[in-house]
């Protein structure tokens, strides 16, 4: 096999019904592209229809949030494009796609939610000759979980540890002992500005399509940075922090810079016409006047409409009145719980309730579409406590809510917390699960139930938006 015919399979195992593609396929497939890799293909698994009879099934959450007030109600309806779930069911089309692309190599991107959906992807093809890679955060943390099933497990970024595997195997080689191939080492983390535009191409075209503010948008993803400088316990990033430092003595939180983040720009925009930009960087502020006058005059020559997200402590009004300016259409800020002393020791945010509700004023002053962002049944986390979290919403004034229910994911310290308090087994694997299906954890009085977690989480736009009223007319 040579290098320009190494045939290689993507799968994505998503049933989310979220149809942004994924920005770590997009990267490492367009670094793949220009190692010469160009025989590749898709298997995304968003637009097939949901198996009801597998216990994995999980549907559209956008919807289900929709029905808890979260998210606006929306018809998957576009004039310009039909946005139709495929006929078969996904399992059959999977089969199809191997038998009939025949691949050489298979390369998995998965996170902790789609394992058990993976697992039933590969039960469909036991019988065909291929080497299995897998990688994705999940992998990462929990490499162990991957023995015996896969060929190579990639640990970390897999921007040049998988195009130098895919070297090694069109030479007829192994590769178990390349950095960041487990169970070696992490090799020291890349200088992200020597990253390819990121490959959206590779998609289904329907991928680039999703709902926004009751309406069907084409857009795609771009990050600012790679990492972050905060310690959130419920993220992988102290995780992802740790590691790099650990095995490497290299810091993984790093910066793009504004030309290479323009590249991208242009490469979406002229190969894809998208509508609208999402920057996913969670902290996306994390920059000095400096950094961030430069990236406003980049955009300024494009005026992109674009969504993006931040924290509280980090929004200035210099900065909300030069996103409206530039075409920020929605601020999402991530509030995350509303008692500061608990906020402080279990959720590892440091701030005064007084700053959240600034920041979201000065978002409301420059014309700033806001959502207030919050998880719902921490471990330890009591009912007098989430209700601090409905008080504190109900005095942002936020135009939308994401309320999220606490799952403990592999790699970061809150399920560390969980485990040792006995909240959850140690050997939990988190399912794709409905949003009715509860919380994970287990705790005693008078922490949260199971059952009081769900009624907060069903209920907990409906409680701040009525003390809100209440509020508005006292």
């Amino acid at each position: 096999m040579s290098q320009k015919n190494l045939r290689i399979l993507w799968l994505y195992p998503n049933q989310h019904m979220r149809v942004t593609p994924p920005g770590g396929v997009a990267i490492i497939s367009a670094c793949l592209k220009r190692a010469g890799y160009n025989n590749m293909e898709l298997f995304d698994a968003t637009w097939y229809p949901i198996d009801k009879e597998d216990v994995h099934a999980r549907p559209d959450r956008d919807r289900e949030r929709s029905k808890r007030g979260m998210f606006p109600e929306y018809k998957w309806e576009r004039d310009d494009i039909k946005l139709e779930l495929e006929e078969i069911d996904m399992y059959t089309a999977w089969r199809n796609k191997v038998l009939e692309f025949k691949p050489d190599v298979i390369i998995s991107s998965i996170v902790e939610d789609t394992y058990y959906l993976w697992k039933n992807f590969m039960s469909k093809i036991e019988d065909v000759n291929f080497i299995n890679v897998v990688g994705g955060v999940f992998a990462t943390y929990a490499p162990q979980v991957f023995d015996g099933q896969v060929d190579y497990i990639c640990r970390g970024e897999g921007d040049e540890a998988i195009p130098e595997l895919m070297d090694l195997i069109s030479e007829g080689k192994t590769g178990h002992h390349i950095g960041n191939i487990h169970p070696n080492p992490i090799r020291p983390a890349m200088d992200v500005n020597k990253l390819p535009p990121t490959d959206h191409q590779i998609f289904d075209e329907r991928s680039l399509y999703r709902p926004f503010q009751g309406k069907i948008i084409k857009i795609a993803t771009v990050e600012t940075q790679r990492g972050c400088p905060y310690k959130c316990k419920f993220c992988n990033s102290p995780s992802n922090a740790g590691i790099y430092k650990e095995e490497t003595n290299s810091a993984f939180f790093r910066k793009r810079s504004v030309e290479s983040q323009e590249r991208e720009l242009v490469d979406l925009i002229e190969k894809h016409n998208i509508e609208v930009l999402w920057i996913v960087t969670d902290t996306f502020l994390t920059m000095s006047k400096r950094e961030f006058d430069k990236w406003a005059t980049m955009y300024s020559k494009y005026k992109l409409p674009f969504f993006t997200q931040t924290r509280p402590e980090l929004l200035t009004p210099y900065q909300a009145r030069t996103l409206k300016e530039l075409g920020c259409i929605k601020m999402n800020l991530g509030v995350e719980h509303g008692d500061p002393q608990f906020r402080k020791d279990v959720v590892g945010r440091i701030y005064h309730n007084d700053v959240a509700i600034e920041a979201f004023r000065i978002a409301r002053e420059a014309g700033l579409s806001t959502t207030c962002n919050f998880i719902i049944g921490y471990p330890y986390e009591t009912m007098e406590l989430c209700m601090k979290s409905v008080e504190l919403a109900a005095q942002l004034h936020c135009d939308d809510t994401n309320a999220f229910m606490y799952t403990p994911y592999h790699g970061t310290p809150l399920r560390d917390m969980c485990v040792d308090a006995g909240f959850v087994d140690k050997d939990l694997i988190v399912e794709m699960r409905s949003d009715d299906q509860g919380s994970y954890l287990n705790m005693p009085p008078p922490y949260m139930s199971k059952e009081e977690i769900q009624y907060m989480f069903n209920n907990f736009v409906r409680l701040f938006r009525e003390r809100e009223r209440a509020i508005v007319s006292s």
